[in-house]
């Protein structure tokens, strides 16, 4: 099962539309109490779970995160990267690229550079 839940209606609609075995989702309680997810694409957005805390929770559950984010400078990105969440896109993006990575999770080397550039920052 994969869960949408991108607080964007009309790239729901599509997302839904395109993937099969697909929910949108409304609230992040569902998220934690779906037992047979596997999957959720996501956007940051408010609710009532900070962002590491939810996505912690999220990840304890073993679902892959496909994390739909605005550039590569959202502060968030380094808390997704310590989480392993690897499936990150950056807008613009094609629905088919999200489909892709439902089938073909990106691995480590996909996502170093973001690393690299994090772990200078911290250097300096």
């Amino acid at each position: 099962m994969v869960l949408i839940f991108t607080d964007n209606e009309e790239l729901d609609r599509e997302l839904n539309k395109k993937i099969a075995n697909s929910r949108i989702v409304y609230y992040p309680d569902y998220i934690l109490e779906e037992s047979q997810a596997t999957t959720l694409i996501a956007t940051i957005q408010p609710n009532k779970y900070n962002f590491l805390d939810f996505m912690l929770k999220v990840r304890t559950k073993n679902i892959q995160v496909i994390l739909l984010l605005e550039n590569e400078n959202i502060k968030e990105l380094k808390s997704a990267l310590t989480l392993g969440i690897y499936d990150i896109i950056f807008d613009p993006f094609d629905l088919d690229d999200i489909n892709n990575l439902i089938i073909n999770p990106s691995k480590f080397s996909n996502i170093s550079k973001y690393i690299k550039d994090i772990m200078e920052l911290e250097s300096n």
